[in-house]
């Protein structure tokens, strides 16, 4: 007999099969946490989308005062500073009562005599701002041309208020409105373009202004120097000889906008990214530092030479509202330039405070900083003094690799040899230390959205929750690297869903890699940050976070630096909330205060033509309140002079380390490390510990003064007055107590 078998249709089987994987792929995504929406993920964090605040615009009649003898009227006034304005030329002054000193915004009848440069030149150098416009519609739209007070069809208006005074600045033939404000404060001067006070109602638009751009400008002559942000602080002296001023410093607060490409094709220099927006002055017994208290995500610091512009050295805030980029009409055709259609419309503001006697220098405007970022909640609470100096470690556990069309993992440091590491170097004396692991992701860094499970190679889970908790143990916190940033071209993260835009409406790509919409930065963190809770982990340190901002010209609604910002500041707040840390790269000044430790920050200065000497300004601002290290003590270029730098600039010690030798990662996405092995670093670890470690005592105070005794002598003095002597000709530093030691 035979035994009839019925044989379901070929429909059913195609269906079973196709339930099958959904099946899978459904066990997969739920493996993963799934795909949160970004909206959930803010809701969840507690994270608010940016909200615009508009500066509201001064009421009230015009005011038209009668000038004085020196063609000046007093404009407002308090206990310490006098606001004054020529109703002519709409120039301003500034009085500091306490000293007698006067503050122009534009150089004197007298010394515009002996100015060698006309035309335009001259004009800008007599107004309050410069603005450059373009067209809106033809084909001339990048042509960029100026305008400033000295036009002589302009209209202008000024109101006062209770503290200060408004000037309009209308241009009828432009179709083109600028409004100025100024405001006395107790410690000196803000200076602010309301977004309300800027219209455009003709066929140009505003472009870029350069405010205020001669205030304070000097003299080859006078004794001081130009403070820019570059790096930890630089200096321009203005008694030296300059054979080449072809041009000047100008470079874009937080990096320049990454997602425009026309930044990129005019870009041949590399200079340190502005991570703090400050810039300042000295003349002699008297200086400013200005800092730019609103929109300074989106603008310029410029300092220019006498020769370039004038025969002053002067130093500004160029704030920029639209961005010339590069499209394609087509693949095989050459970019074309276009303007940025839609105005950045946001408020602008930049506040003096003015410095003098033993204040008027570099060590003085630092401590003015740090002032301002403490009065507005911007700067980490102070540091409680420790027995031993914190030393942070790095320890890699390895990354993927790809040949022949196969991802492998390399694993360079199990989570027991990690372990290993750390119980040595504790053996060794190493009294305080901080634990950052990286590449402990399901193979490493391929496809970045697919993090988990924790790769097996390094011991999985399980291994990973044993040495979290036998660091706990020891007084370890153990933080996991992450990058929720850029996003790899093997993530299965949709870039055309996920991905930034630039200003032509593509996707901005770089290589094949893509940059995640802060939204979508934050639920990637999110997800993470449940998994890691649940395993122990201390905290996060932040990959990119703290070093970059972009705008994101979605054609539903454009996200600037400034909501980027915003974002990345909630992230971090909501991981120290949640898992007790989180660090950062470079330390954007954004992240001041929700940040509990910064690495890699910059220690030296671009050194172009225009800085003659790199200061710790950032670091006497810091000390104290946040920890810091530059490049990792066995990644230098300069192992002895970088060792100093970071004693005479109060850092502590960090290093990059493996288990195995680094060679080993050669051929993998990591294969830029080198000199990692630990065994072969012990011993001048311990021997560099010990240094730092003798200065365990300065770790919580501030940084009150830092001299420069001869060219390869400094001193840095703390509160208690102790002082630290580095000596780069006999490579050593000596520590002499102060009195309060």
């Amino acid at each position: 007999m035979f035994k009839l078998v019925r044989h379901p249709p070929v429909w059913l089987k195609l269906s079973g099969a196709i339930l099958l994987i959904v099946l899978a792929v459904l066990l997969i995504v739920l493996s993963q946490g799934g795909e949160l929406a970004p909206e959930t993920a803010l809701e969840r964090t507690g994270i608010e989308k940016p909200q615009t605040q508009r500066a509201p615009l001064f009421e009230g009649p015009e005011w038209k005062p009668a000038a004085g003898s020196d063609g000046y009227a007093l404009a407002a006034e308090n206990a310490s500073y006098a606001l004054y304005a020529d109703p002519a030329s709409s120039q301003v002054a500034v009085l500091d009562k306490r000293t007698g000193f006067r503050w122009t915004s534009n150089p004197s009848k007298e010394q515009l005599e002996r100015e060698t440069v006309k035309g335009g030149l001259l004009a800008n150098l007599q107004s309050p701002f410069v603005l450059t416009y373009v067209r809106t519609e033809g084909k001339d739209q990048t042509i960029r041309e100026v305008l400033n007070a000295l036009d002589p069809k302009i209209k202008m208006a000024m109101v006062k208020s209770d503290t200060g005074l408004q000037v309009a600045y209308q241009f009828p033939e432009k179709g083109i409105t600028l409004t100025i404000q100024y405001e006395l404060t107790d410690k000196g001067l803000k200076v602010r373009l309301p977004g309300d006070g800027i219209k455009e109602e003709g066929e140009f638009a505003v472009f870029s202004v350069d405010l205020l751009p001669s205030f304070g400008a000097a003299s080859p002559e006078e004794d001081g120097y130009l403070f820019l942000p570059d790096g930890p602080g630089g200096l321009v002296h203005f008694d030296r000889s300059r054979a080449n001023v072809s041009k000047g410093y100008i470079h874009q607060v937080y990096g320049m906008e990454i997602t425009n490409a026309a930044n990129w094709s005019r870009s041949g220099e590399r200079r340190e990214n502005i991570a703090y927006p400050v810039f300042g002055v000295k003349r002699g017994e008297h200086a400013f530092m200005a800092v730019l208290s609103s929109g300074g995500d989106s603008a310029n610091i410029a300092a220019m030479p006498p020769g370039m512009k004038s025969s002053f050295y002067n130093v500004y805030t160029s704030q920029i509202f639209r961005e010339e980029y590069l499209y394609r009409t087509s693949r095989l055709a050459a970019p074309l330039k276009a303007v940025q259609k839609q105005r950045l419309d946001t408020d602008r503001e930049v506040e003096y405070r003015f410095l003098s006697g033993k204040d008027a220098g570099y060590v003085g405007m630092a401590g003015a900083y740090r002032e301002y970022l403490t009065e507005h909640g911007k700067l980490a609470e102070p540091l409680a003094p420790v027995e031993h100096i914190p030393m942070r470690v790095k320890i890699m556990g390895g990354d993927y690799a790809e040949a022949f069309s196969q991802i492998r993992y390399i694993a360079a440091t199990t989570f027991d040899q990690a372990g290993a590491i750390v119980e040595d170097l504790k053996r060794r004396g190493v009294g305080n230390l901080n634990v950052v692991y990286y590449g402990w992701q399901h193979r490493g860094d391929y496809d970045k959205y697919r993090r988990f499970p924790i790769e097996p190679s390094l011991g999985g889970e399980q291994a990973a929750r044993e040495f979290i908790a036998k660091m706990k143990q020891a007084d370890v916190p153990v933080l996991f690297e992450e990058d929720f940033v850029w996003l790899d071209p093997y993530s299965s993260l949709s870039g055309k869903t996920n991905g930034i835009r630039g200003i032509e409406g593509t996707v901005f790509v770089d290589g094949d890699w893509y940059i995640s919409k802060p939204s979508r930065t934050v639920a990637m963190a999110y997800e993470t940050i449940e998994k890691l809770k649940d395993i122990g982990v201390s905290g996060i340190h932040f990959n990119w976070i703290g070093e970059m901002v972009f705008h994101d010209y979605d054609p539903h609604g454009i996200s600037t630096r400034a909501d980027t910002i915003g974002m990345y500041k909630g992230l971090l707040d909501y991981t120290r909330r949640t898992l007790g840390q989180a660090s950062v790269y470079q330390g954007n000044d954004y992240t001041l205060n929700q940040t509990d430790f910064i690495t890699n920050m910059s220690s030296e200065s671009s050194y172009d033509f225009m800085v003659d000497e790199t200061v710790p300004f950032y670091p006497i601002v810091l000390h104290g309140h946040i920890p810091y290290s530059f490049e990792e003590g066995n990644l230098r270029n300069d192992a002895e002079e970088e060792f100093l730098k970071a004693i005479e600039y109060g850092a502590v010690p960090s290093y990059f380390l493996t288990n195995d030798d680094s060679r080993k990662l050669r051929y993998s996405a990591s294969g830029y490390l080198y000199s990692t092995r630990y065994d072969k670093w012990a011993n001048r670890i311990q021997a560099e510990y010990e240094a730092f470690d003798s200065l365990a005592s300065l770790y919580a105070q501030q940084i009150v003064n830092h001299e420069r005794l001869s060219p390869e002598r400094y001193a840095t003095t703390y509160e208690d007055g102790t002082r630290v002597i580095v000596d780069y000709g006999s490579k050593t530093f000596k520590v002499e107590k102060g009195a309060g030691a």
